[in-house]
């Protein structure tokens, strides 16, 4: 057995797989790597487009630095770690995490059971793209861990069981269920370096570059787009026919999100197959991904525009409600429940996959024909917004040609619901604490805690009257806006119906 363990070790600390993506690779290398006590890390497998890799003793370095303090880990789950390494011409993501060995799991004789092999799974890109990649860190994080979770970890411990040495079950791992899933996050970090939503936009690409083009497209639709998008904290799918129509309307709602936002939106691009190493075709063509913020894609079906390119499910995986836009039909399609009962629900399904470990996800398409609308429908109380109604008005009156123009003018409606939120956030902070302190008063207890139990239900329309909101769709455009100034303002806001009491035991929920 110890023989046939330092010749396996040697035969992985020489495999690589080559994986492929349209433009190149988004990483230069990605490693798997176990810390072992006696030889120190220990690189199992490298991921890489170039089918000799010169930088070995560099992997090894870094395995290092990612697995160093790491003896005698006993932290559960994935611990991300981030270096920048100018020397050495890197930046790397790692991410570290330890399993159970079992009785059958031993690399060596002395490992007894009980003990945990520590490994980290790293990503390297090159120094210069450290900008670029620190605005889709948190989107990459995000992926990488559900990857991990999902495609390794489940299935060793599925194999924890079995006898037979640690790395033969990781080799199983990666040739069964790994490789080709990571081959999907490169594609898919490629697309989105390739095809993001460009800084700064070029308005003439834009419905605001010919006012014609509003015209055309029906300023009520596109005051009834910019609504939505900006009620779903700018999580957009656009459908249709035509790509240029598609991609106009993406670089449209891009001008109201940040810097950042855009390089995580995904334009509409022609599609293309990849065929990896093992032989499979991976299509890198209309797949949703949930916490993109934009992403177009064309009309699965051109005589049944109602079929999306993603599951229910895979929808509903996104943080925030997204909004659904069809070029062809002129229709906007939103969730038909508010985002504060959203948010619940979403945090009540993760509550039960992480109680139930299930695995499985449904493979049917989500169809929003009249029949079946699957929680989606036009709201048009929701979508009326004056706030966006007078931004339309008034940008039409800008000139097109002057540069800069629009784009400030759209800067600065954004600055004044970003106030606008400011101000909610602080009355209702205040509306709170003064219900607690009147009801602690009236308790004859003056504890706050205590006193919050009993508070009354928030007033909506006084609150609109106050603070100068017009319309149900310019208060969800606000709240959502506040959402990221406070979190779970919406419970707060856009749940009356609902006792305070339980609106605060939700707090503890998240």
């Amino acid at each position: 057995e110890m023989s046939r363990y330092f010749r396996t070790e040697l035969e992985l600390h020489h495999r690589k797989h080559q994986i492929q993506a349209p433009g190149g690779i988004y990483f230069s290398s990605v490693v798997l790597s176990v810390w072992d006590n006696i030889h120190g890390p220990k690189i199992l497998h490298i991921w890489t487009a170039d089918r000799v890799l010169d930088e070995d003793k560099k992997l090894v370095t870094i395995a290092n630095f990612t697995l160093n303090d790491e003896a005698g880990r006993d932290q559960e789950g994935i611990e991300t770690k981030f270096y920048s390494l100018p020397k050495h011409g890197v930046i790397v993501t790692a991410f570290v995490f330890s399993l159970e060995t079992s009785r059958g799991d031993r690399m060596r004789s002395d490992r007894m059971k009980g003990e945990k092999d520590i490994f980290s799974f790293f990503l390297v890109l090159p120094y210069s793209e450290i900008s670029e990649y620190l605005a889709r860190y948190t989107f990459c994080q995000e992926k990488v861990e559900k990857l991990l979770d999902d495609n390794f970890l489940h299935y060793m411990k599925k194999m924890s069981s079995e006898r037979a040495l640690l790395i033969d079950k990781v080799d199983k791992v990666i040739t069964d269920h790994f490789s080709n899933q990571l081959q999907k996050l490169v594609i898919l970090m490629a697309s989105i370096r390739d095809h993001s939503v460009p800084y700064p936009i070029d308005i003439k690409q834009t419905f605001f570059g010919n006012m014609s083009d509003i015209a055309k497209q029906s300023s009520d639709f596109l005051k009834k787009a910019i609504t939505s998008h900006l009620q779903t904290g700018g999580y957009t799918v656009v459908l249709g026919q035509d790509s240029e129509s598609v991609n106009r309307m993406i670089l449209t709602l891009g001008l109201f999100l940040t810097s950042k936002e855009q390089k995580t939106s995904r334009l509409l691009y022609p599609p293309v197959a990849v065929e990896t190493q093992e032989g499979i075709n991976v299509d890198n063509f209309c797949h949703y991904e949930p916490g993109l913020y934009l992403q177009g894609y064309i009309s699965m079906d051109t005589n049944n525009s109602s079929l999306l390119p993603f599951t229910k499910n895979e929808l509903e995986d996104n943080c925030m409600p997204s909004t659904i836009i069809n070029m062809d039909k002129l229709e906007v399609w939103v969730f038909n429940i508010n985002l504060a009962n959203y948010i619940r629900e979403r945090s009540e399904r993760i509550r039960k996959f992480e109680e139930e470990k299930k695995g499985t996800r449904r493979s049917e398409y989500l169809s929003y024909n009249d029949k079946d609308l699957c929680n989606y429908e036009i709201c048009a109380k929701q979508l009326d917004s004056s706030l966006v109604q007078v931004f339309l008005r008034e940008v039409q009156l800008l000139p097109v040609n002057t540069p800069g123009v629009i784009e400030s003018y759209t800067t600065q409606f954004i600055r004044l619901l970003n106030l606008k939120a400011f101000a909610l956030v602080k009355y209702v902070e205040a509306e709170l604490k003064t219900a607690a302190e009147q009801q602690a008063s009236a308790m004859g207890d003056h504890s706050l805690q205590l006193a919050a139990s009993s508070l009354p239900r928030m007033n909506t329309t006084l609150l609109m009257q106050n603070l100068s909101i017009n319309t149900e769709g310019d208060l969800r455009v606000i709240v959502t806006k506040a959402e990221r100034i406070r979190p779970m303002t919406c419970l707060d806001v856009l749940d009356p119906q609902e006792p305070a009491a339980k609106v605060l035991a939700e707090f503890d929920t998240f």
